[in-house]
């Protein structure tokens, strides 16, 4: 039986897996006697220096013979060794058909005077396997590749069991004594875990993010101007008044929304509604607490829910609950409640929990819609009262749509003019409805600004404004981001539609930079750029930049193909200014990156490659989002959705148009993961350049070819099939990134016909490109600031700004330098960052993109 050295043995989800890296055939987990038998067929089909069939049986007999199975597995039968041999045939790890070509690897062995030897480790040190770590098949035993080493490193059946215990997250010292009964022995493997250790198999335990982070506590606080009301439900009493709900939905951000309506209910005509109802706290619960606690205190009462694409399906859970109680009265607003006639009532009709549905712009209709409520006491129930409307009233408020109690018809009123100034409701931050939020808060949300000038088709924004722009008083917005920084809150998302569209927001941005240098908040800021200015926006993120404020430039273009923007309503957004704006970045050396949509109606294969390809010309990196269809957006509009033959899945996610069918969408989809992994985390970054560049492939082609060709045939180049199927999910390359350039190397080679010797050709203008590219992935077994020597001078042939491009083989030796100040290589990306469009990933160094300071790293 032949071994298929193509296979790897790799720890994932807690188990050593026998795997084929390309995916083309099923994992299986392995326990210790799998060792033991693999590396005996493997020292048995090569006996004699050329291949020799081995039938299973005799292999049967030779692992049975073996002391270590007959010491410590002895009780495998003949039957059951026969039948795990019949397994690995089953995924074709072995085959009694010798390989034509297997892979050449010849790894080294340690010695026992090695001077890796000298240095020992505390044996209450815990280590972990290293993040590129995997087990290789040589012809007559294990190995595993070492980046210090840059080799293979000959291991036995004992040291594979070992090596994967660090998988379980125990120290060396309990793993040494778990294993003595197989005969490993203290003091030579604590010396060879040392050596391991030193040549990067085994790396120390990566810095979980979650763990470093400050830990959040239930918000607390105390703002000077607040008003005189309780902030917390379980200090105010249970009056004689009709209870109002909030319902906020996520705990670690303020429910700004439900606050404002808050802060529009208390201060209407006065406080004119406080003689009648009792407005509960605006405190974070669960549904279940809030349950068993106010409303057991409080009774039946008003209810009123702000819905969003990402908070709709809990607050109609929580509807639905709260109408299994008798009395409830709800009232549903925000931009996932349709205002689209047909929509609303379909959304009515579906959720039988809602009484009334908001249009639009909410604070002063919802003071309406309660003041036109009452209570028909109820004492001797649990719920208290029954909540019931004034059809009449109602149906004086415009910009709603009521369920008739009576009848159950669906009555919708005329549309409602928006506020004239967005000032005439309160803030609730300075009027302290959130001091005891009671959330494990992280971010806060502020408005600067309310409106936007744009229609673009497939945004609720600009329709749902009217495109008319409202400033809130430039003192509110400071004294807000005052409170937000003395509350050490460390998110900020600004929630305008265009930040920067006016000269006072860059005075905002030094503001907000100033209030971190006095309070060390707020740490990172999430902002929605303008879409038709340059000068500002380069200013306010060179402020945030220069202030050590997390964020970047984004331009959110969606898209350039002309058909495209024609049908979405946005050609009135200039393409020469995006262009205008990310040589401006270059040319300051800040971060900057755009939003793409994936499946506009308009929208082609053909038109988002060359998207993506047009960001790759300008070296920009791309976050593309598939187009979702909100339900009030001009693209909802029923004769919308029928001209351009609009189709969704049940997510309301756009899955065809007339433009492009179902595959296409899929097409779309693949190529997108392709680039995120090939430009996005830039495995391929500067390969992609230099091919473009000097052999005339475009980026755009060189992806969809190496897609195709993954599809087509992914075991011929098995790691670069893990890296299209697999790398942005698992953020690894198993057995290391030597392995998968020298199989990039080889792949371009055969597929664009170039002739260099081979991927050590030292005057290969490739070979360089490959080192470099190599060099700025992130690895736990090298340590940074990380030399490597190049025959040619990449950084100046990458930099040169010469209308024709010199060839990278006319540029003289360099040396070039790769450093983390993110600690990408030490830390777990599992556990990303609050929010960001940049892709932290490749290692820092002349050529590397702009990027802000990760969180992670601060």
């Amino acid at each position: 039986m032949f071994i298929n050295q193509q296979k790897l043995i790799f720890f994932r989800k807690g188990m050593p897996l026998l795997a084929n890296v390309a995916g083309t055939a099923q994992s299986i987990p392995l326990g210790e006697p799998d060792f033991v038998m693999l590396e005996c067929a493997l020292q048995s089909q090569y006996q004699s220096g050329v291949a020799e069939l081995v039938t299973q049986s005799q292999l049967v007999d030779k692992v049975l013979a073996l002391p270590l199975m007959q010491q410590q597995f002895a009780s495998l039968s003949p039957s059951q060794v026969a039948k795990r041999f019949a397994q690995y045939s089953e995924v074709k790890a072995i085959s009694d058909i010798a390989p034509v070509d297997p892979p050449s690897i010849t790894p080294i062995a340690l010695a026992a005077d090695d001077t890796l030897f000298d240095t020992m480790l505390d044996a209450m040190s815990q280590l972990r396997i290293g993040t590129h770590f995997a087990i290789s098949f040589a012809a007559d035993g294990f190995c595993a590749w070492s980046a210090q080493a840059q080799d293979f490193i000959a291991l036995s059946a004992l040291d594979v069991m070992v090596l994967l215990s660090f998988g379980e997250g125990k120290s060396i010292s309990e793993i040494l004594t778990t294993k003595a009964p197989l005969g490993v022995a203290y003091d030579t493997y604590l010396a060879r875990i040392s050596a391991w250790h030193q040549l990067g198999l085994l790396a120390d335990e990566k810095t979980n993010i979650a763990k470093t982070a400050p830990v959040l506590t239930p918000f607390s606080t105390s703002t000077a101007s607040a008003l005189p009301i309780p902030a917390k439900w379980q200090d105010a009493l249970a009056e004689d008044k009709i209870p109002v709900y909030f319902v906020p939905h996520m705990e670690n951000h303020f429910p700004l929304a439900l606050g404002v309506l808050y802060s529009a209910l208390i201060a209407y005509q006065d406080g004119a509604l406080l003689d009648k109802f009792q407005f509960i706290p605006l405190n974070y619960l669960e549904p279940n607490a809030l349950f068993n606690g106010p409303y057991r205190k409080f009774g039946a009462g008003v209810w009123l829910f702000s819905n969003y694409m990402w908070s709709i399906d809990v607050n109609m859970q929580i509807s639905q609950a709260v109408k299994q109680y008798s009395g409830n009265f709800t009232i549903h607003g925000g931009p996932s409640t349709p205002d689209y006639q047909q929509a609303c009532e379909d959304f009515l009709t579906e959720h039988t929990s809602v009484n009334v549905a908001v249009h639009g712009e909410g604070e002063i209709t919802i003071t309406e819609v309660v003041e036109a409520l009452s209570a028909i006491a109820k004492p001797n129930t649990p719920h208290k009262r029954d909540i019931q409307a004034d059809n009449h009233a109602l149906a004086q408020v415009t910009g709603i749509t009521y369920r008739e109690a009576m009848t159950g018809r669906f009555i919708r009123t005329g549309s409602r003019e928006r506020m004239k100034s967005p000032d005439t409701v309160p803030s609730p931050y300075l009027s302290g409805l959130f001091d005891q939020y009671q959330g494990r808060v992280e971010a806060a949300i502020i408005e600067t600004n309310r409106g936007c000038p744009y229609g673009c088709t497939f945004c609720d924004w600009g329709s749902a404004t009217n495109q008319k722009i409202r400033k809130f008083d430039l003192q509110r917005v400071k004294d807000e981001i005052t409170w937000i920084g003395q509350n050490k809150i460390r998110v900020m998302w600004i929630a305008d539609a265009n930040y920067g569209l006016y000269d006072r927001d860059i005075e905002i941005s030094q503001f907000i930079v100033d209030t971190k240098a006095q309070y060390g908040y707020p740490q990172e800021i999430v902002v929605n750029y303008t879409k038709n200015s340059t000068w500002r926006l380069v200013e306010i993120i060179k402020i945030f930049s220069d202030g050590g404020i997390i964020g970047q430039g984004i331009i959110s273009i969606q898209t350039t193909d002309e058909q495209t923007l024609e049908v979405i309503n946005r050609k009135n957004i200039r393409t020469q200014r995006y262009d205008e704006l990310a040589q401006a970045f270059t040319d300051l050396n800040l971060p900057l990156s755009t939003d793409l949509m994936m499946g506009l109606p308009g929208q082609t294969v053909a038109s988002f490659t060359a998207d993506l390809q047009r960001y790759i010309d300008m070296d920009v990196s791309v976050k593309a989002y598939p187009t979702q269809l909100l339900p009030n957006s001009p693209m909802a509009e029923p004769g919308y959705m029928e001209k351009y033959e609009i189709k969704t899945d049940e997510h309301s996610f756009l899955t065809s148009t007339y433009s492009y069918t179902p595959a296409d969408m899929q097409r779309m989809n693949a190529l997108y993961d392709v680039y995120v992994m090939a430009d996005g985390y830039s495995l391929l970054r500067y390969v992609l350049r230099y091919m473009q560049w000097e052999h005339g492939v475009m980026a755009g082609t060189f992806l969809a070819n190496l897609l195709d060709d993954c599809q087509a045939e992914p075991d011929a180049y098995p790691l670069m099939t893990w890296a299209v199927r697999y790398f942005n999910e698992d953020k690894s390359m198993p057995s290391g990134w030597a392995n998968f350039y020298q199989e990039l190397y080889a792949y371009i080679c055969a597929r664009y016909a170039l002739t260099p010797s081979s991927p050590t050709d030292a005057q290969s203008a490739l070979a360089t490109v490959i080192s470099v590219n190599q060099a700025a992935m992130p690895d736990d077994a090298l340590q940074y600031p990380y030399t490597v020597d190049l025959v040619h001078d990449f950084v100046a042939y990458f930099t040169q700004n010469t209308a024709e491009r010199l060839p990278l083989e006319s540029f003289g030796t360099a040396s070039m330098t790769f450093t983390d100040p993110n600690k990408l290589s030490i830390v777990d990306l599992n556990s990303a960052q609050y929010d960001s469009h940049q892709y932290f990933w490749e290692l820092h160094s002349e050529v590397a993109r702009p990027k802000s300071l990760a969180e992670f790293a601060a």
